[in-house]
């Protein structure tokens, strides 16, 4: 760095750290360390670490100096790795085919905590919103089972098994359900269920996903006791889990016969190595048919697209895509139309 001046020396230091682990993250998502599942989680930063990157880039061309290569190369290695962070996708008006409509939405329980009503508004403006936008098939993670009567319009659904010492999930249908199961995740409150649909000729097989939580419950639970080693040991346990959950997934999924769709809470982003897992052989509805950032959870200062709705690609085609700026959950709905191909 011949010429460079004392400050130009620290900010190339400083540009180094944005950059490796922008670079060290798509590296990740695709390579993940066996026996390192904590660096799973830096896929968290993703959005971060672009926003980092791009005023030393520009700073760089600025002064025409070889130092803007470095952000530069990781720039278009992320943009190879996972896209862009921000989806512009045409919205067809001619596209008037109903297909089928799904969403998926973590309620929080509807308002109701322990039994008691906490929220009228949540609770009253989620099923106004759900009977407006009314879906064939509505995936629902932190379900209050007392809320299934209130959702007439659903005459077959499919819920958590009852005793089984999970956070409660449902699948609510306007066609028939032929059959319904729990995959039971081991040593976790969280869990998947699945039920099969018939949908005309066909028999469609729908997953509603809720992946280990990193209960990061306020901006004070970073730092915890022992300096936020605990809590690095709580990402680390969490994300073996997710690793571990999504494994039992996919290998439940290669024995059914059936065309799925993936919904649900998967408390990791699309940067991470579990979403990959999960997206192989999928498609990603909001990048297929999206608009805008996908944000779909938001507490405190943290906001990300943690909720996701996946298809089988060869047998489906995305034809809509929708994201909700619903604040009555810390998640917000998400909801995709999509045609069968065979139809």
């Amino acid at each position: 760095m011949k010429g460079f001046t004392a400050l130009n020396r620290l900010l190339f230091i400083l540009n180094l750290f944005p950059a490796a682990l922008l670079g060290l993250t798509c590296y990740i998502a695709y390579f993940p360390f066996p026996e390192l599942p904590l660096f799973d989680v830096t896929g968290l930063l993703v959005p971060v670490l672009v926003l980092a990157n791009i005023p030393f880039l520009v700073y760089w061309l600025l002064l025409r100096k070889w130092q803007a290569l470095l952000s530069l190369f990781v720039l278009v290695l992320g943009l190879v790795s996972f896209g862009s962070v921000y989806q512009s996708n045409e919205i067809s008006i001619a596209n008037t085919e109903k297909g089928l409509s799904v969403m998926s939405y973590n309620v929080k329980g509807f308002g109701i905590r322990y039994g008691r009503l906490v929220s009228e508004e949540a609770n009253n403006g989620i099923l106004e919103f759900i009977g407006k936008e009314d879906p064939d098939i509505i995936c629902i993670q932190e379900f209050s089972r007392v809320m299934a009567r209130q959702l007439k319009a659903y005459p077959y659904r499919y819920q958590t098994p009852y005793f089984s010492a999970k956070t409660t999930q449902a699948i609510f249908s306007k066609f028939p359900i032929l059959k319904g199961g729990s995959l039971d995740f081991q040593n976790s409150g969280n869990n998947s269920i699945f039920a099969d649909i018939a949908y005309g000729k066909d028999t469609l097989r729908i997953y509603n996903i809720h992946l280990e939580s990193f209960q990061i419950r306020s901006f004070r639970s970073l730092l915890g006791r022992n300096f936020g080693i605990d809590f690095l040991r709580r990402l680390q346990y969490t994300a073996s889990k997710h690793r571990e959950q999504a494994d039992l997934l996919i290998t439940h999924k290669s024995n059914s016969p059936y065309p799925s769709i993936f919904c649900g809470d998967f408390n990791q982003t699309p940067y991470s190595p579990t979403f990959h897992q999960l997206r192989n052989g999928m498609l990603d509805t909001f990048k297929e048919k999206g608009n805008g950032w996908g944000t779909t959870f938001k507490r405190n200062i943290i906001s990300a697209r943690i909720d996701f709705i996946l298809t089988d690609e060869e047998r489906f085609e995305v034809l809509e895509h929708r994201n909700y700026d619903l604040q009555l959950s810390d998640h917000l709905p998400v909801m995709a139309r999509v045609r069968l191909r065979s139809d």
